[in-house]
């Protein structure tokens, strides 16, 4: 069966408000989001409101099973000068929400891909930003001055709006290729820098004994490392998993410890590669000080091999680190070594 990962794009909501109501039809506009799980880049979105049509794209990592991989898929709908399926009462879900702000209420809405229709309702917010359910889930959408949407919350996902003719590199081949490393020894480092804090509020202090066996039997739980299933569930629960798996397992665990530890994100640098995306734990020690962490290797954290671009609660959101993945898709930061 599809993954939360598959899932998080096929519910892109509706908008109830019906903007332009019995206008003609808008010149052709197109808007792109990358959308983030949990701060993790995983995708693209596209939607483009044509002459008489609304299509829909998306791009994004797709795990079914134990495969992964890039997916591509694309809805074509006809619309009315009112935004509605031709001949019947029904909003395309993206299209309304994009197109907003929505109207307090509630609509019958599609999910583009899935084809499921529903209510989606309107029920409050403070301006800029909408509240409302989707079929019984709570979203969140803000709305730039031109009443465009450019941060849409749902669940535990967050799809932000790339600004025109910005260039993007799709989570998807940023998984896959990485990003160029200047110079051949050193310490990585990204210019211009982001700051990192050494911890997060409410992290509990432990032992590097304890923290260490806890990454020793999370490495061993998992029978294949690669990218399953597994990355997108909380506890990391799996027989294979990639590392956010490993990262979020091994912070499941210390959690039934009563131990609040940090989930890393960062790029990864092996054997003089391309700095690719990657997940591990910080850990506070009893002593002072922090001690990091890879389950997934078990090899050293080391500033040659790791670089940390984020923290983040491993049940949080991790709206810094969505922000700040969104600036590496960009192209704002190089990797660079520092002799």
């Amino acid at each position: 069966m599809p993954t939360l990962l598959a899932l998080l794009v096929l519910t892109l909501p509706a908008n109830p408000g019906i903007p332009g109501a019995g206008q003609a039809h808008p010149s052709e506009e197109t808007a792109r989001y990358v959308f983030a799980w949990r701060g993790v880049p995983v995708g693209t979105v596209t939607l483009t409101q044509e002459a008489a049509a609304f299509r829909y794209e998306s791009h994004h990592l797709h795990t079914r099973g134990e495969d992964s991989g890039a997916r591509r898929r694309m809805a074509l709908l006809e619309v009315d000068a009112e935004g509605r399926l031709v001949g019947r009462p029904v909003v395309p879900q993206a299209l309304w929400l994009w197109r907003g702000p929505p109207t307090p209420g509630c609509v019958t809405g599609r999910e583009e891909l899935s084809g499921r229709e529903g209510p989606h309702c309107v029920t409050g917010g403070t301006a800029p930003w909408v509240e409302g359910t989707l079929l019984g889930t709570p979203f969140r959408a803000r709305y730039d001055a031109r009443g465009r949407m450019d941060v849409l919350e749902v669940g535990e996902s967050r799809f932000t709006v790339a600004s025109p003719g910005t260039r993007l590199v799709a989570p998807p081949d940023f998984f896959a290729q990485g990003l160029p490393v200047q110079g051949e020894r050193g310490a990585l480092a990204l210019v211009p820098a982001l700051e990192v804090p050494a911890r997060l509020p409410g992290m509990t202090p432990w032992t590097a004994r304890a923290a260490r066996a806890l990454a020793a039997r999370v490495h061993a739980a998992f029978i294949e490392k690669g990218p399953s299933a597994a990355d997108w569930r909380e506890d990391g629960e799996g027989e294979a998993g990639g590392c956010l798996a490993h990262a979020l397992r091994f912070a499941a665990g210390a959690r039934k410890q009563g131990v609040k530890v940090a989930l890393v994100h960062g790029l990864l640098v092996v054997d003089g590669g391309p700095a690719r995306p990657h997940a591990w734990v910080r850990v506070a020690l009893e002593e002072g000080g922090a001690l990091e962490l890879d389950p997934t290797s078990m090899d050293p954290v080391r500033a040659d091999t790791h670089l940390p671009v984020a923290l983040a609660d491993a049940q949080g959101p991790a709206l810094e680190a969505g922000t700040r993945w969104l600036a590496l898709l960009r192209g704002d930061h190089r990797v660079v070594r520092q002799p």
